[in-house]
């Protein structure tokens, strides 16, 4: 995954997070009264309360008397004024908040088929934009125009004066104006809005909230944290072999429905074990023999009772029959859920996304890193006329009673449970074929029509990027399964089937191609080596699938484009080093932080140690090939890499991963003669840090040295302390000069 998040775009704010202090009952679940889609949640959380825009964050709100209230962090700054009845009983929220006129480009022609009859009103027709993600979609509805955002309801426009039309109720007013240049067309829409929107009260909140798991590293992790990330007697007593999920999927209720049947092997006798399911899924049965089996919670993590011992070496399995209305994304916590958008022509647009939470924040599952499947099958249910891409290979695509089609998908491979997707829109699709001496690889790709000529822009650089993929890592692990590909609104390395991110499609698509697009295609991608086949065991040691996946994208710069690209890429990354890249075991510590980029640099580091790029590339091979569809520790590459090179670097892994901060060379000069004496050492936080590393030896000549914590000394003949360079370009380090 990329480390940033959709921020769709919203008419009334963007928020953050935050915590508040109140003591009234405002809690509950609200729909705006202009356009229903758009919700807000209203959470009673300690001494006060939080208000947030589902599907884009959550911030807290401070008393400024009566009913009124401040929304914190939240710019332009706005204010939340609860409405009551007469016998004083909460039933709307006004939101107020001075927001500025928002100008959108047009990105599209007028529509070509829209109804003659209109001619007036087809000229304002088209998609217009602030941003990739951000956007209004302008259509000809029979005699009247309607305006649609990515994520809200379709608004009927009313035509009040030259190009401006607007939608009133109360004191509220949106407003649209079309400029035209200074040829007559429509280029520009300017929206605006004045007043205060209401949302009206629907329902009281639910015993779990919307959004039930985030990242608790900065409050101190949670007993619900440890049954999350630990491997636990209830966990270990069993083997997962197969999964077969079966679901049905509501876009308009945004909700999921169906069951898991899960295949296990016993590891040891038991008549107890955990299986994984958030707290605001409900579970209706669990079946075993056809039979309903008692089952408890905690948190999200449920404990089914078997009426007899399993014992060791059975195999057998249970069917988990559930439903909810899965969590919506938490902007501000990085939880993971399932996006429920639309497409540019108003088409529901769904996407799971839930590294770090989990699978299980909606579907049943053993929801811990270390237990991949052997196979799966996944059959997912939609309304006729959507699509739905899950991992593997399409089985069938089979028409339903009630509008409804299932696909059914199947996983050939060990899968990981957050790498199970479902990606549902219009998709349309193209294939194409990476031609080896060993095989020939399907490659699929899928992308909305209207974004088709782009995609087939950013696609056109898929076989090149698997082809200098296969010579890095090796054969592309998934054959059976095949390569997929597709446009998606958020980034993420789902296996076998690649969400690359949205794509932004101007005016003139011909002229485009993004190189930050494929640039991410190239970075998800990778991680069907770095994070599919090989998997981390606990979400500490994440760093494995993005420092090598970000470095992947360094090795496609280099390989299509010259050292010069890669060297420049290199230097555009920033850590932070203010926190170790691993993090704590045990607790499910998801944290994005300095493992991509810091990762990166280390591994760049470590490739310019090793000084020897055909060994290095048979480091990577090897990496590959020896920990194939495995889940794997820091500790065990670790020691593979120091086998394979027959060099201990577990000090240089170790600062770099476990510290804060990075080695610095310390340096200091003295002239003797026409030669300088310099005397290095460095100054780390592992002991007998002992890293080599170039400098120049004499004038635009690099060679190593090799200090340790102690000091040293190299005389250099003709050689000033102004020409003396150490090689950061490929070695990460700070130098100080004493």
């Amino acid at each position: 995954m990329k480390g940033h998040f959709l921020v769709p775009l919203t008419l009334i704010s963007l928020l953050a997070s935050a915590q508040v202090n109140r003591t009234d009952d405002y809690a509950g679940h609200y729909a705006a009264k202009l356009d229903s889609l758009s919700r807000i949640v209203i959470r009673k959380e300690g001494k006060g309360y939080t208000i947030e825009f589902v599907g884009q964050g959550r911030t807290s709100l401070t008393a400024l008397g009566p009913d009124r209230f401040k929304a914190n962090r939240v710019k332009p700054k706005a204010t939340v004024e609860f409405i009551r009845d007469g016998s004083g009983k909460t039933t709307k929220v006004k939101w107020n908040q001075t927001i500025p006129k928002m100008t959108f480009r047009r990105i599209t022609p007028p529509a070509q088929d829209a109804t003659p009859a209109y001619p007036d009103l087809v000229k304002y027709t088209g998609n217009y934009t602030i941003s990739n993600r951000q956007f209004f979609n302008v259509r000809l509805r029979g005699d009247h125009l309607t305006a649609q955002s990515n994520n809200g309801g379709e608004f009927v426009l009313t035509l009040t004066s030259g190009n401006q039309f607007e939608l009133a109720d109360g004191d509220v007013k949106l407003v649209w104006d079309f400029i035209p240049d200074k040829d007559g067309h429509i280029q520009t829409l300017v929206f605006s809005r004045t007043g205060s929107p209401e949302f009206l009260f629907t329902r009281e909140t639910d015993s779990t909230p919307e959004v039930v798991y985030g990242f608790n590293r900065q409050n101190g992790f949670t007993r619900a944290d440890t049954l999350r990330g630990k491997l636990t007697p209830l966990r270990t007593c069993y083997d997962v072999l197969f999964y077969h999920l079966n679901v049905d999927v509501n876009p308009t209720a945004q909700s999921v429905s169906g069951s898991n049947v899960i295949r296990f092997k016993a590891v040891h006798a038991f008549d107890r074990m955990q299986i994984d399911l958030f707290a605001n899924m409900k579970i209706e049965n669990i079946l075993y023999h056809n039979a309903p089996l008692s089952f408890s919670r905690e948190f999200n993590a449920v404990f089914v009772q078997f009426p007899n011992l399993i014992k060791e070496g059975v195999i057998d399995d249970i069917k988990i029959v559930y439903h909810g209305r899965p969590q919506t994304p938490d902007l501000s916590t990085l939880a993971g859920g399932i996006l429920w958008l639309q497409d540019k022509e108003g088409q529901p647009w769904v996407e799971s996304v839930t590294q770090g939470s989990g699978a299980s924040l909606w579907w049943p599952c053993k929801d811990h890193l270390s237990d991949k499947p052997d196979s799966m099958k996944i059959s997912v249910t939609v309304p006729r006329g959507l699509t739905d891409i899950s991992n593997g290979r399409l089985l069938r695509k089979t028409d339903l009673p009630e509008g409804k089609t299932r696909f059914d998908w199947y996983v050939s491979y060990p899968i990981t449970n957050y790498c199970v997707v479902i990606n549902i829109g219009n998709y349309t699709q193209t294939t194409d074929h990476l031609i080896t001496s060993r095989d020939t690889l399907p490659i699929h790709y899928y992308y909305l029509p209207h974004d088709s000529a782009v995609a087939k822009k950013i696609f056109k650089h898929g076989r090149p990027m698997l082809s200098v993929f296969e010579k890095s890592f090796g054969a592309y692990p998934f054959r059976r399964d095949g390569f997929t590909a597709m446009q998606s609104p958020y980034p993420m390395e789902h296996q076998s089937a690649v969400s690359i991110g949205a794509i932004f499609t101007p005016f003139n698509s011909e002229t485009y191609d993004s190189l930050d697009m494929i640039r991410t295609m190239w970075h998800e991608s990778a991680h069907e080596w770095w994070g599919n086949s090989i998997t981390v065991k606990d979400m500490a040691d994440l760093w494995i699938h993005e420092a090598f996946a970000t470095y992947a994208e360094v090795m496609a710069y280099e390989q299509l484009y010259g050292k010069e690209a890669m060297l420049k890429y290199l230097k555009d990354q920033k850590p932070g080093n203010k926190v170790p890249v691993i993090g704590q075991y045990d607790v499910n510590d998801f944290q994005l932080g300095d493992m991509y980029s810091k990762g990166a640099l280390m591994l760049h580091t470590l490739r310019n140690l090793m000084d020897d790029d055909v060994a290095w590339l048979d480091l990577l091979r090897s990496i590959q090939s020896h920990f194939a569809y495995q889940t794997i520790t820091t500790r065990d590459l670790v020691a593979f890499i120091n086998e394979k090179t027959k060099t201990d670097y577990t000090a240089f892994f170790a600062q770099y991963l476990t510290k804060a901060s990075i080695p610095v060379l310390q340096v200091k000069f003295k002239k003797e003669g026409k030669n300088t004496i310099v005397s290095y050492r460095w100054k780390a936080d592992v002991d007998n840090f002992n890293m080599p590393v170039k400098v120049t030896v004499r004038p635009e000549a690099f060679e190593f040295i090799y200090p340790t914590v102690a000091w040293k000394e190299l005389s250099l003949q003709n050689l000033s302390p102004k020409e003396f360079r150490v090689d950061i370009d490929r070695f990460y380090l700070t130098v100080e000069k004493k």
